[in-house]
Order: C-alpha cells, then sequence, then structure tokens
C-alpha cells in the first residue's frame, strides 16, 4: 500500500473546526464514521489516504452503500471505498456513487450528497496532502 498523507481530515464549512474523526475498533466496523472538534493529537483523527482512494485507518476504510458512511473492513477493490480528494474544489467525490462527502450543518454526522461548487460543508482539507505523489 502506498499512502499519500497520513493526517486530520478537517471540514472547512460550518466554523472550520470538525474533524473525520472514528474509533477503528472491531466493535466499530459497519458503524457510521463519526466527526468531532479537530484536536491535532492524531489517534481516531488519524487518517491515510491511500493511492487507491482508500480513506483508512489501520484495517478500517471509509465504505458508502447508499445510506451512511461507514468503517467497513478494506478490501482493496475500490468500488464502495474509492474516494477522489480534488485539491481544488477541496471536494471528496466517492467514486462509485459520484456523490461527494459533507457534514449535517449541526455538525453531528457525514452525509453523502450531489456535488455543489458552493457549498461548504462539502470541503475538506487534509493537511499534509502533496498531490506530487500521485
Amino acid at each position: 500500500m502506498i499512502v499519500l498523507t497520513n493526517e486530520q481530515v478537517r471540514n472547512l464549512g460550518e466554523g472550520g473546526n470538525t474533524c473525520l474523526d472514528s474509533p477503528a475498533r472491531k466493535a466499530d466496523l459497519h458503524k457510521p464514521a463519526g466527526l468531532y472538534p479537530c484536536h491535532r493529537q492524531g489517534g481516531n483523527q488519524y487518517w491515510m489516504l491511500s493511492k487507491t482512494g482508500e480513506i483508512r485507518r489501520d484495517e478500517s476504510c471509509l465504505d458508502y452503500s447508499g445510506t451512511d458512511v461507514i468503517l467497513y473492513p478494506c478490501h482493496g477493490s475500490k468500488g464502495n471505498q474509492q474516494w477522489i480528494y480534488n485539491s481544488k474544489t477541496k471536494q471528496i467525490r466517492h467514486g462509485s456513487s459520484d456523490k461527494c462527502l459533507a457534514i449535517t450543518e449541526s455538525k453531528q454526522r457525514l452525509i453523502m450528497e450531489e456535488c455543489s461548487p458552493i457549498a461548504a460543508r462539502q470541503r475538506w482539507s487534509f493537511e499534509n496532502y502533496d498531490p506530487s505523489k500521485l
């Protein structure tokens, strides 16, 4: 596995201090991924973006199959676990549904919605993202 980045994934809308956060214990697989105020201490907010488009921590990947964005064992087959980060628009587009990752206005949960160039809740920052490694 080639890793592009190890870092927190920060949402740039709704105040800009909400990060992707989820425990990666086996008991938490198949449950929705979470959000929490960014704390810059790694741990549950430390994610990797792989060259194949996985947003992963350990053996768990973000996965979307039409309802919630969940943590699921990584399978390496792209599909529901492929995410495409556009460093210009700051959007994370899902490979198979073509929807964009966003947060609710209450900042309580992740949602998937039609991509919009003006929706701040769809903008994300991978803090150490280096497009030259693609």
